[in-house]
């Protein structure tokens, strides 16, 4: 029985496709790892809404109190009581 040789450009086929599938595998592996660390992020985030969500539920149940009423006059509105004086920093404007 005779061995016969693989010709060198088979060898040379087979090491570039060897080398491209090694080289493609370990770019899908990086990438792979970016999805993940993002993919816990997100669910971070979707925990975080879903905690907001919840709180905002319970408030909307617990009903809304006159301090509540006036805070957010306050907070959002910039409103004042009657014979209250509201100054303002402009120093860091």
């Amino acid at each position: 029985m005779s061995k016969r040789k693989m010709p060198v450009v088979v060898k040379i086929a087979m090491l570039a496709f060897l080398l491209y599938a090694v080289v493609t595998i370990v770019r899908l592996q990086s990438q792979i790892a970016d999805k993940r660390a993002e993919l816990d992020s997100l669910t971070q985030q979707v925990q975080e809404y879903q905690e907001a969500n919840e709180q905002l539920r319970q408030e909307m149940q617990n009903g809304i109190t006159e301090e509540d009423i006036s805070e957010l006059a306050r907070t959002e509105l910039s409103y004042a009581e009657p014979g209250e004086r509201v100054f303002v920093d402009t120093s860091s404007r």
